[in-house]
């Protein structure tokens, strides 16, 4: 069993002091929380890929190699990789990458995703999406044997 920590990003209200922190701070507080939770022997800590409000974290490799190079233990996964707007190439190559950078230290996580409006934005709609998922399972089996 793992203990850690999921994160997808939001930005949303404190409710002790009714104020909304800014995405450059709720993305520094992200990394500051990772960095406390290898510091205290928790096992994880998820970082998800979301790419409309109220989030901000439509870059997880990102955020996880900067994570990776401050952290020494803690094991990065993704809170998801979405399959269904990102290619499959590139989530092979980005987090083939990252598991070299970060010795080992990075798992991942895929899924469909549930935002319909943003499909569009990458070039897609809810109905063709499902048909990368195959092609995104082959390149993330790819991935895995290469970096085995």
């Amino acid at each position: 069993m793992q203990f850690g920590i999921f994160t997808v990003g939001d930005v949303t209200m404190d409710p002790t002091t009714g104020r909304t922190p800014t995405e450059h701070e709720r993305i520094k507080a992200q990394v500051e929380i990772a960095k406390k939770a290898d510091e205290v022997g928790l096992d994880v800590v998820a970082f998800g890929q979301h790419h409309n409000p109220p989030f901000v974290a439509s870059a997880p490799t990102t955020t996880m190699a900067y994570v990776a190079a401050q952290t020494s233990r803690i094991l990065l996964s993704t809170s998801t990789t979405l399959i269904t707007t990102t290619d499959p190439v590139r989530i092979a190559e980005d987090y083939g990458t990252l598991q070299h950078l970060t010795d080992g230290r990075m798992d991942l996580m895929l899924g469909r995703g549930n935002t319909g409006p943003v499909y569009p934005w990458f070039g897609k709609d809810i109905p063709t999406g499902s048909t990368s998922r195959s092609r995104t399972t082959l390149c993330c089996n790819d991935f895995g044997a290469r970096t085995s």
